[in-house]
């Protein structure tokens, strides 16, 4: 099964359907389902990876 990474609070809805196809794929032994939502699961991971972008709250200037 596939890690997540710890900064990460909400699942996206194509998340959850891969995470619920790849237990539905364990559960009935379906190899194949399981390895398909895997391969869907670290393709968001990964799109989630490289589109983390800094918070888009505004951060009090500095004092000097």
């Amino acid at each position: 099964m596939s890690t997540m990474d710890t900064g990460r609070k909400v699942l996206s809805s194509d998340h959850a359907r891969a995470l619920i196809k790849q237990a539905i794929g364990m559960i009935f032994g379906d190899i194949k389902v399981e390895a398909e939502a895997t391969t869907e699961i670290a393709a968001i991971e990964a799109r989630f990876a490289t589109t983390k972008t800094k918070s888009s709250h505004p951060r009090r200037p500095t004092r000097t």
